[in-house]
């Protein structure tokens, strides 16, 4: 049973007046020293307690979802599954089913189980936001939260609320958090009114107490030994922030699922792009799993010292809602003096999402506005290249910048191309070391190369498409000075084996093919692009393909003539 002190912890609605927010927060009210003191210590050893009783019966769980096991479900509830995945992203029929405390495997590399870390480690706090989540997602992150990280590391769990409208979320969610965690390790704050992810961030930041602030998602769960590795390389560098390998909740079965290490890169329209570590980085890295420098981070999932969090700027609060945020912290870090890296024996679960079950404040394209503001900030001349892709928010109104342009002049950053070359070399720049770059036209039909809004991270078959009057991020491609064409991080080639006239024309990973891919000459003259390996001519053939390029022997027709854009 708890301590019947512990009857003296109660929950209040603290109201905190500031320009955006009220908040709610828990804490605990005493009446003299002495008491506290008492109070602390048994406190103490019930966290303690509750953290090895975990622990002991971790590894003998079972039951539905326990360790991937399968969640058995009726006829009608499979069809409920699969209607709700359209509604909410993920199917809550299962997830509902399985248990908030559930186990899954241990998925970091064995070596991490062989490191040592310090005893004395800064306290967390780790902040999670959420608006309208599920309950089971949300429960289940906290529980992970507090039954996987040793009670010395963690400050507290603050649940903010961005004003739900959920009835569950209200005072049954209170009930819940005080009956289940009494002793106040999991507090609950809210907003007064909806604010957007990256504002709900800053206020949780500020009422945290913790030393160093964990952010995570609403849908996530912590694995075995995530606290420990993300606090130590945060205590050898405070202006590290580091991020843990995100691992994968499935959708759609619930399922965890571990995944390698990987970094962040970026498209030049300021989106995410997972990379995979460059041979440069792996070879500076003395062991698998010493940390790993990222060029960027996807944002939902990180840790950085909480007082370094606020001298380099938190975040833009005049960005709005979700997206962008991400990528303008992860230039913010690397240009302005700090570090930002993937730690590969943190783990943490994420559930990705197909679309966000959520509003949007009524803003029409928060991304493409917020990175507006990061690309006037902090791209100097490179932010070019953003708008060659969204050229519809040249003349945008993206709201004053002076605040952010004075905290990089005092913060005292490096360049843009600074970042491009000592951060992230690999980098491909659509128009530097090239020939030629923008749309790729074909003569006689007037249509232009297009991706046709494939994920040209993976092989994909290129098409075309009716050329945008202004252009657009599908249309962008490069002949750079080894003649190969590219697009974004993708090159353009024919597959070796059975040429034919015909072949599908394919975007492969140019850091993985680089020195493998297709060459391409085009004569001005003629107007022809023909691959060297098999001598054929890029072809628009309606008969053999209707969206896709391909390559045909070379006649001369008016389909195998293209305008290039050179510089």
């Amino acid at each position: 049973m708890f301590p019947v002190k512990m009857t003296r912890l109660v929950i209040l609605r603290l109201i905190l007046v500031a320009p955006f927010f009220f908040l709610g927060a828990v804490y605990l009210q005493q009446s003299h020293a002495q008491r506290k003191q008492m109070m602390a210590s048994e406190i103490e050893h019930f966290r303690h307690e509750r953290f090895i009783r975990y622990q002991n019966i971790e590894k003998s769980r079972k039951g539905p979802g326990e360790y991937n096991e399968p969640v058995p479900l009726s006829e009608k509830e499979k069809q409920e599954g699969m209607l709700v995945v359209r509604s909410e992203a993920f199917n809550r029929i299962i997830s509902d089913k399985i248990s908030l405390e559930r186990a899954f495997k241990d998925t970091r590399d064995p070596k991490c189980l062989q490191v040592n870390y310090p005893q004395t480690l800064p306290k967390a706090t780790v902040v999670i936001i959420f608006h309208n989540e599920a309950w089971s997602p949300l429960l289940r992150t906290a529980h992970s939260v507090v039954n996987r990280s040793p009670p010395q590391y963690l400050q507290e769990v603050i649940l903010l609320d961005d004003k739900s409208d959920k009835d569950f979320l209200g005072e049954k969610l209170e009930q819940y958090v005080s009956s289940t965690w009494p002793d106040g390790l999991v507090k609950i704050a809210r907003t007064s009114m909806r604010s957007g992810l990256i504002r709900a961030r800053i206020a949780g930041a500020k009422v945290a107490t913790g030393d160093v602030l964990i952010f995570l998602d609403s849908h996530c769960e912590v694995n075995v030994g995530w606290i420990e590795p993300l606090l130590s390389r945060i205590k050898e560098n405070r202006h590290a922030v580091v991020v843990p390998v995100m691992d994968v909740i499935d959708k759609d079965t619930i399922t965890y699922e571990g995944r390698a290490p990987q970094i962040g890169g970026f498209y030049w329209s300021l989106h995410y792009l997972w990379i995979d570590v460059p041979e440069r980085e792996q070879k500076r890295r003395k062991s698998d799993i010493e940390p790993i420098r990222s060029p960027t981070m996807a944002g939902g999932l990180f840790a950085m010292d909480r007082q370094y969090f606020f001298d380099l700027g938190t975040y833009d609060e005049k960005m709005e809602v979700w997206g962008g945020e991400n990528l303008e912290m992860s230039f913010r870090i690397w240009m302005c003096g700090g570090t930002l890296e993937a730690v590969p024996c943190s783990h943490v679960g994420h559930m990705f999402r197909s679309h966000h079950p959520y509003s949007f404040l009524g803003q029409h394209d928060p991304h493409g506005i917020n990175s507006k503001r990061l690309a006037e900030v902090w791209m100097d001349d490179y932010k070019r290249l953003f708008y060659k892709t969204r050229w519809d928010l040249i003349d945008a109104d993206c709201g004053d910048l002076s605040e952010r342009k004075t905290l990089r002049n005092k913060l005292k950053c490096h360049s843009f191309k600074w970042y491009l070359e000592n951060v992230y070399p690999e980098k491909f720049v659509p128009d530097e070391n090239v020939q030629a770059v923008g749309q790729i036209r074909n003569q006689k039909t007037n249509l232009c190369l297009d991706t046709l809004n494939a994920n040209t991270k993976r092989d994909f078959k290129m098409g075309f498409y009716q050329c945008h009057v202004k252009g657009a991020s599908t249309q962008v491609i490069s002949l750079d000075n080894e003649n190969r064409l590219r697009i974004q991080d993708a090159c353009l080639n024919v597959p070796e084996q059975e040429i034919t006239d015909g072949s599908v024309i394919q975007g492969v990973d140019c850091l993985k093919e680089l020195h493998h891919v297709s060459k391409w000459d085009h004569n001005k003259v003629t107007g022809t692009f023909v691959e060297r390996k098999s001598g054929k001519c890029l072809d628009i053939d309606r008969a053999t393909s209707d969206k896709y390029v391909v390559v045909k022997s070379c006649n001369g027709i008016d389909s195998q003539k293209w305008t290039v854009p050179y510089l």
